[in-house]
């Protein structure tokens, strides 16, 4: 069921639901939108770094039981100061990660060209495909089967940086292992783009953000 009606969540409370798809979800409260019943909870950080935290928004439209283990009655703490400029930033460069792989996949790109593409990505963000070739700084084209032959441009440190990071690739990849991997998780493992695929904002969305 919804959450019954007229109920409020205050500001720094203890919470704990479970969803339609019986996932318990625990956490501190920090927003709750009656209008759209929407409510926001904090947890502990998944990746475990200081300084962040996970933010469930649960749709309670979607939550067939819900507890309040502490409500919480005095004035709540001021909001922790977000950077902005810097989150949007981050996310904008998430959603176009995202979506080159997912290009790359509806594109029919090989496993082996995806996890090439990833490991260039990490460390030279001009990166993007050219049907199932990969561009990487305007200089090098690296057409498929991946290999370092395959690695064309003008000679040069920009041509010999790539061509190390694909030999590298193939001595780090041990085939199989490494294919499997992306098959298992094709996105990288990345909360956001799974819960988009599977259209799970229904019932709640993990976002992590910095807390100074």
């Amino acid at each position: 069921m919804a959450a019954p009606p007229g109920e409020y969540f205050s500001v720094g409370s203890q919470v704990s639901c479970r969803t339609c798809q019986e996932q318990r979800l625990q956490g501190e409260v920090v927003a709750f939108d009656y209008q759209s019943k929407m409510l926001a909870l904090k947890c502990p950080s998944s990746s475990g770094k200081p300084n962040h935290a996970d933010i469930l928004l649960i749709n309670l439209q979607f939550v067939s039981e819900i507890e309040i283990i502490n409500d919480r009655t005095e004035t709540p703490p001021p909001l922790a100061s977000l950077n902005v400029s810097k989150l949007a930033s981050k996310a904008r460069t998430e959603k176009e990660e995202k979506l080159s792989q997912a290009y790359a996949i509806s594109a029919g790109v090989s496993l082996e060209g995806q996890q090439l593409f990833q490991t260039i990505h990490k460390t030279i963000k001009d990166c993007k495909w050219q049907e199932k070739n990969i561009v990487v700084m305007e200089e090098v084209v690296i057409a498929p089967p991946y290999q370092v032959e395959n690695c064309k441009g003008k000679e040069g440190s920009a041509l010999s940086h790539v061509r190390k990071i694909v030999q590298d690739t193939q001595k780090g990849c041990h085939g199989a292992a490494c294919c499997q991997c992306l098959r298992d998780n094709p996105t990288g493992g990345h909360p956001l783009l799974l819960l988009t695929t599977h259209n799970y904002f229904q019932a709640s969305t993990i976002v992590s953000y910095l807390t100074n």
